[in-house]
């Protein structure tokens, strides 16, 4: 009865306690919590006819949310165009109004996100170095701004609605696989 009581408590132990493995969350201060948030948010955004108040209203505030590049117009055309031998008749409107102003236009590339990474499986197994399992999930949205005279002249997005990927790690010496690489040989 004792051999069996302790098989259960050592099976308990090595399966169990994963709610004690580490957890890490980066989250982008960000008024959105989930992709189709922001997105709605961006849609909003018209060219030529928004004006930044509105859009520091709809949460894209370059002054307030971290994280934000200023972009100069090179690095605007640039970031905007796929190729740089695209003919100037191809241009969006916006990229042409941003070449004629010059250092006028600026460009604002915000990245809101809420990404999770959580350890996942055995904690013993974890802990000792034997496998380490990671869950990451979560969301990314991109958004370029393009602005001349305080009004939007051009916008674009990218991004990933749903993100999840599992990154597994197995070391057959647990916490021995680490150890040669702290052991230095003397010659």
């Amino acid at each position: 009865m004792k051999l069996i009581s302790s098989v259960m408590v050592a099976a308990g132990l090595l399966t169990g306690c994963s709610g004690m493995l580490p957890q890490a969350k980066l989250d982008i201060n960000n008024p959105w919590q989930d992709f189709d948030a922001a997105k709605a948010s961006f849609d909003q955004i018209v060219p030529f006819q928004t004006a930044m108040p509105q859009v520091r209203k709809l949460g894209f505030d370059p002054a307030k949310t971290p994280n934000v590049q200023t972009l100069n117009q090179a690095q605007v055309i640039s970031a905007a165009l796929p190729s740089p031998l695209q003919g100037r008749a191809n241009l969006p409107e916006g990229i042409m109004a941003c070449m004629k102003a010059g250092d006028g236009c600026v460009g604002y590339l915000l990245e809101p996100s809420r990404i999770t990474q959580q350890r996942v499986g055995n904690f013993f197994l974890d802990f000792l170095n034997f496998q380490r399992d990671t869950l990451t999930t979560g969301w990314k949205f991109s958004a370029l701004l393009v602005v001349i005279n305080d009004t939007v002249v051009y916008k674009q997005w990218n991004g990933q609605a749903h993100i999840e990927s599992t990154d597994q790690h197995s070391n057959p010496l647990g916490p021995l696989q680490s150890m040669g690489e702290t052991v230095k040989v003397l010659p």
